[in-house]
């Protein structure tokens, strides 16, 4: 009976040590640790975002030196009760012990009365941060209402930003729409085209390791141009990419570890930790 018992327990307590060996190491010192989360936006006639709420405790537990969200925070769209989902989205947040930086997604803004709202509840649109010696930017490329668009305006803002470069050890872009994905509904060519022509070539001067977007609800297809890592990262919220969910694909979030010049990303599921690479089920599906 003694030995019965033993063996059914022997599975659980290895992946109880995995994980904790895993979770001890992932802890160790490294230059910067981020938590990335994208699209929290709950269904439209609902105010619940379960995921996103049921992960705060494991970002905590994570220890990130910051929190960033890829856009699409709340329903949005018009809605009535406007500001009171900021308000409960806000709240949300107050729980994150760490500092929180977001983008707005084309939930977030759709309209210049939701900009004006959300000026004045949280200032640019468009921003650039240092944290533990790395230059965090988070650019806002629904501009004019358009997805994928950054003015002229706010590129000059990006070029002048990056003028700083050698001032920091390396630096991560955050935006919402994933302008570089073949995927990439609604974006006029032209805007696929001055990021391709114009911003890419710049982030490649100034020492941008990786950029990172939402708006698609699903991880991947992960690209590399010219030594960026380019991330697409959508599923913080209930509504899930049917094809992802098909492949194994579920509701997720980013663990970002910077080194020196070098990062590791992680895909944190409800119930696993896995790499980039093993979590990019859709690469050969949207070639």
């Amino acid at each position: 009976m003694i030995r019965s018992r033993a063996r059914k327990l022997f599975p659980l307590l290895t992946i109880i040590i995995i994980f904790f060996t895993w979770f001890s190491g992932s802890l160790l010192a490294v230059d910067l640790r981020l938590v990335v989360i994208g699209d929290t936006s709950p269904e439209f006639f609902s105010r619940k975002s379960p995921f996103f709420k049921e992960m705060i405790g494991k970002i905590n537990e994570l220890q990130p030196d910051a929190v960033i969200h890829l856009g699409d925070m709340i329903a949005g769209y018009g809605f009535r009760r406007l500001k009171s989902q900021w308000d409960e989205f806000d709240e949300l947040v107050s729980k994150i012990k760490a500092p929180f930086f977001r983008v707005p997604g084309n939930h977030d803004i759709y309209s210049q009365k939701s900009l004006e709202g959300y000026r004045q509840r949280y200032g640019q649109t468009y921003f650039s941060v240092d944290v533990n010696g790395y230059h965090l930017i988070f650019l806002w490329n629904i501009e004019e209402n358009r997805l994928g668009h950054i003015s002229r305006q706010q590129f000059n803002w990006l070029k002048a930003d990056l003028k700083n470069s050698e001032q920091w050890r390396g630096a991560l872009v955050f935006v919402h729409v994933p302008v570089w994905s073949k995927t990439s509904k609604y974006v006029l060519q032209i805007d696929k085209d001055f990021w391709q022509n114009k911003i890419h070539p710049l982030l490649l001067q100034n020492k941008v390791m990786a950029v990172f977007a939402g708006h698609y609800h699903r991880f991947g297809p992960t690209k590399e141009m010219d030594g960026i890592k380019y991330y697409i990262s959508g599923g913080g919220g209930p509504r899930i990419n049917n094809v992802y969910v098909s492949h194994g694909g579920a509701n997720h979030f980013l663990l970002v570890e910077v080194s020196g010049e070098k990062f590791e990303v992680k895909v944190v599921f409800r119930d696993r930790i896995i790499s980039d690479e093993e979590a990019d089920v859709l690469k050969d599906v949207f070639k």
